[in-house]
């Protein structure tokens, strides 16, 4: 049986009082669904995560803006019901991801890209945009972590000067990792998420 994965995004529009962001559930070809899921704080991602281990989903992973408080937060709601992990950024990026949150509270234009490994998907065709006033978020499906580099090379030359974030789910080695960064010449932060050891099986 394919296994289902959540990701929760901060979502600062939620935060703010405006209306929260509805779920997408994004399937793929062998059945899995990657629920996309945005929350204002750490308490109502706890929330979430709750409800989605209780739904069955096997790993939970929490988007770069959210943090250790976050992460401690839903690891407490889970209680080892679903693998729980936090986007994190290596010494090679941490300027320009510092760079991008300065950017995002003055309110500046930001596009990000989210990839996540789904089996058997076509990152071609299995991608969704959502657009949140200035912001634009592009979420693409990979079939394995090797394709990673290739899709994220196609954004920087096609992509009006490319992304200025990059965030990679659902389980990436250290050499696909490196090939995304490569790919960017590090000219783009990326973070990738990576589970905690306190939470439940993969």
């Amino acid at each position: 049986m394919a296994a289902d994965r959540a990701i929760i995004f901060r979502g600062e529009d939620a935060a703010d009082g405006g209306e929260p962001l509805p779920p997408v559930v994004l399937k793929g070809p062998d059945g899995s669904a990657v629920h996309i899921l945005t929350a204002p704080d750490p308490a109502a991602a706890a929330a979430l995560a709750a409800e989605y281990a209780d739904r069955g989903v096997t790993g939970i992973e929490l988007c770069g803006a959210t943090g250790f408080p976050w992460l401690a937060e839903v690891e407490a709601a889970v209680r080892g019901r679903a693998r729980v992990g936090t986007v994190l950024f290596g010494f090679e990026s941490l300027l320009d991801v510092a760079r991008y949150k300065e950017r995002a509270i003055a309110g500046e234009v930001q596009r990000a890209l989210f990839l996540y490994v789904q089996p058997g998907a076509d990152p071609a065709v299995d991608r969704f945009v959502r657009t949140v006033g200035p912001n634009t978020s592009t979420y693409v499906a990979v079939p394995e972590p090797g394709a990673g580099a290739a899709v994220v090379a196609g954004f920087v030359s096609g992509f009006d000067g490319g992304p200025d974030l990059i965030e990679l789910y659902g389980g990436w080695d250290g050499d696909a990792v490196a090939a995304v960064i490569g790919a960017v010449d590090e000219r783009v932060p990326v973070g990738v998420a990576v589970s905690s050891p306190a939470t439940g099986p993969r």
